[in-house]
């Protein structure tokens, strides 16, 4: 079966009032929910970014939020 995902960015330093911004989506192919937890978070860690949080959407799919790479981590790729 195949799973959206919708990925999101925040800074890490964000405030409460902060909404994070849409980058980009993929699809997982998963058998269960658990495994397409599981291949969303590898595949957004092989991409170097850091989850923030994770979530299921009601209508399906998941919502992935990243944090912001800091600028000294842009330089060193």
């Amino acid at each position: 079966m195949n799973h959206a995902v919708q990925v999101f960015e925040i800074a890490r330093d964000a405030k409460a009032q902060d909404r994070p911004r849409q980058l980009d989506s993929f699809v997982v192919t998963a058998d269960t929910l658990e495994r397409a937890r599981r291949a969303t978070l590898a595949r957004l860690q092989a991409d170097g970014r850091s989850v923030r949080s994770l979530s299921f959407k009601t209508g399906g799919g998941l919502a992935a939020v990243v944090h912001a790479e800091q600028p000294e981590e842009r330089a060193s790729r």
